[in-house]
């Protein structure tokens, strides 16, 4: 396991060679930036969803924008004129409340995209760029959502929700009919019963293709709508997703997980191979894998399939490994990679002789490119959280990637491994130009099992080394997920340096991007190493930087970020205060409460086998609240069906009866996540506020 860090932290040269210096070289002139607030944080145009057009002269992309005046958003499409040095315009017009969104390029000048704008439901709608001419293409009755099209089938793809047996019109007038009858109650005879944030209906997400073609110079639907999936000999429900279609249009693959009575502890999905015309029933090219595969992508010369697959039953954070299919003789070969990182998705170069990944190492999710001649693996990006990429010619990608200094942007980047990438869009320069947004300094110390872990800081705003100033320890959820150098709307790292706080996140054990052995050492081991990973990490950062004050540390965290908060207020109490965001409160009540089994059993345990129950218990937060004393913060969601409220009920009901201060913060109308642009800015100040109370801070308050 040592061996695999140390190689893959090599490749990103980690050092704390100067981040501690005081101050460093790079701080701002803090005279001449001001802070980081929630009001600028939600005055952001969010980018999407990139595209670029066949001929490569123009590129597409979402822009979401939250009119705070009016308390309503809007996404609409921009085009970006990549010939005229990279200007960019409004294809359709923003307005609150309605949303353009998934756009496809059906030609060179007419873009597809999924809008309701006056239609019974989402329907398709064309635009062409050449002069914003916008037509409705489909007008179901029922949403059709989640766009492809293939240029050589003639055909567009979509999910709708339909009834069994039914098709999208149809599946309105059932709904409707549904709709009527005098009582309520619905029956279950099997998990899931609810998923995420919804209880689970009778409809299920289908995958329809459709074909369109040019008639008299505008695209028309040119037949009957078609589903692929409708020949699934398995139980009903098969739900399609990242479906893509062959270079020749005749077929379309497409991961699904397998439907059943075991679906809410089985994590298998596998790649599915469809004719367009549904002629034919689904075939899976995975039938004897166990656990999950993902991102299926067919190779533009059309010799090959490639996708996603982990290969361990029940294990949501396995390593995907990248299968290739040779389709002329239908065997199918694992691509050596050279190492045990787990990229997320997968698509070949143009001219087929490569592959490209976007995988998470270390603190980025780098994108990649797998040349197949050479086997060789070459890192083209850096920095940053890259998201969406097409290719331009002439080795040059454009990209969208964010940073912890800045939101989505598009960039240019050469893909010669060089990592420079050339900003091309402006949406949000005026706004951000004069405030302080760093982009962190990565440290790394012997953490659990004298390994090496890595954080990375931040420097609060106005910094002078000859004071003192508070720390906040973000912690992370998933568990198996990892602090990136991204942006984010909702743990945003500046967000708290610009408050007043050195802020450190620490990828402790568990966290991908440090090899395989890394992720699976958290596994059953969910209050050890991690815990030791934060307070050794803490304590190195204490020793280091200057100005840190030791007695005013708190620690906010969200899910199993949560599940620490809790775990912390009954191991220590070295920190002033705590923030619990939907959060743990019981490991093993939460167990028979969750949505998905397949996580808590291998992460945590089943309850009833005594072993696993054993292991459980050992590190459930509920054993030692006769501990708690820090003050807490919990915030929680009615509608969080994967850690529901009764857990951050449980923890406040805890806190309160024990006579420690704290505080619960719920929203009846959110899920797991804070999604509303209004509650995001109560979340941040009720947040503020608590740990400013504790750490004598003034802060921003909504």
């Amino acid at each position: 396991m040592k061996l695999t860090i140390v190689s893959v932290l090599g490749l990103i040269s980690v050092t704390n060679a100067g981040i501690f210096d005081a101050p460093p070289p790079d701080l701002p002139d803090w005279s001449k930036v001001e802070r980081f607030t929630p009001d600028h944080l939600f005055a952001i145009k969010r980018l999407g969803a990139l595209s670029v057009s066949p001929d490569k002269k123009n590129a597409v992309y979402t822009q979401w924008f939250f009119n705070r005046t009016a308390n309503k958003v809007g996404t609409s499409l921009r085009v970006m004129d990549i010939a005229n040095n990279f200007k960019s315009r409004d294809l359709t017009t923003y307005k609150e409340g309605r949303s353009d969104t998934s756009p496809v390029w059906l030609d060179s000048d007419t873009v597809a995209f999924s809008a309701v704008r006056g239609s019974p439901a989402l329907n398709v709608f064309t635009v062409t760029v050449s002069d914003n001419k916008i037509s409705q293409l489909t007008n179901f009755t029922n949403s059709v959502y989640t766009l492809v099209y293939s240029s050589a089938a003639k055909r567009l793809a979509f999910n709708s929700d339909v009834y069994p047996g039914l098709g999208i019109d149809e599946s309105a007038d059932k709904a409707e009919q549904m709709s009527a009858i005098p009582y309520s109650g619905v029956v279950y005879d099997h998990l899931f019963v609810r998923h995420w944030d919804t209880y689970i209906p009778k409809t299920r997400a289908q995958l329809f293709t459709l074909p369109i073609d040019k008639v008299d110079g505008t695209y028309a639907v040119t037949g009957t709508p078609v589903n692929v999936a409708a020949g699934y000999t398995g139980a009903w429900g098969l739900e399609p997703v990242s479906f893509v279609f062959s270079a020749d249009g005749k077929n379309i693959a497409y991961a699904a997980k397998i439907p059943g009575v075991e679906e809410s502890w089985s994590t298998k999905n596998d790649i599915f191979v469809s004719p367009v015309d549904a002629s034919q029933p689904p075939v899976s090219v995975t039938p004897n894998n166990p656990g999950a595969c993902s991102a299926p992508a067919y190779s533009p010369d059309g010799k090959y399939l490639a996708w996603l697959q982990m290969n361990t039953k029940g294990y949501e954070s396995d390593r995907n490994r990248v299968m290739l299919m040779d389709l002329s003789t239908n065997q199918v070969s694992e691509v050596d990679m050279g190492w045990t990182l787990s990229p997320g998705s997968l698509k070949f170069a143009e001219d087929s002789k490569s592959l490209f990944h976007i995988t998470g190492i270390s603190v980025d999710n780098a994108l990649f490119r797998y040349d197949f001649a050479t086997k060789k693996n070459t890192q083209l990006s850096d920095a940053s959280n890259l998201a969406f990429f097409d290719e331009l010619g002439d080795n040059t990608l454009l990209v969208l990637a964010a940073a912890l200094s800045h939101p989505m942007t598009i960039f240019t980047l050469k893909a010669d491994g060089a990592k420079n990438k050339v900003k091309v869009s402006t949406e949000n320069d005026e706004l951000l130009s004069s405030l302080y947004l760093t982009n962190a300094y990565t440290f790394k110390f012997t953490g659990a099992l004298d390994e090496q872990v890595e954080g990375y800081m931040m420097y609060p705003y106005g910094y002078d080394p000859s004071k003192k100033y508070p720390v906040a320890v973000m912690i992370h959820g998933g568990p198996q997920q990892a602090w990136l150098r991204s942006f984010s709307y909702a743990w945003n790292s500046n967000m708290y340096a610009s408050q007043g706080y050195f802020t450190i996140n620490i990828n402790f054990h568990g966290s991908p991007g440090y090899g395989q052995e890394f992720v699976d050492t958290i596994g059953r081991n969910w209050g050890s190493y991690p815990y030791e990973d934060i307070m050794k990490g803490l304590d190195y950062f204490l020793q280091e930087a200057c100005g840190a004050d030791a007695d005013r540390v708190v620690g906010l965290g969200g899910s199993y970020g949560g599940y620490m908060t809790n775990w912390i207020n009954g191991q220590t109490d070295r920190f002033k205060a705590l923030v619990n965001h939907d959060g743990t409160f019981s490991t093993v009540s939460s167990y028979y409460a969750t949505d998905e089994l397949w996580f808590m059993e291998k992460d945590s345990g089943t309850p009833w086998i005594p072993k696993e129950r054993e292991v459980m218990e050992r590190f459930n937060p509920e054993r030692y609240v006769a501990n708690w004393k820090t003050p807490m913060l919990i915030i929680h969601g009615e509608l969080d069906y994967r850690l529901p409220i009764t857990e951050g009920l449980s923890t406040f009901t805890a806190l309160q009866r024990r006579g420690v201060d704290s505080k619960l913060l719920y929203f009846p109308d959110e899920n797991h996540w804070v999604l509303q642009p209004y509650n995001g800015l109560q979340w941040f100040s009720e947040a503020f506020q608590w740990i400013g109370k504790y750490t004598n801070t003034t802060t921003w308050t909504l």
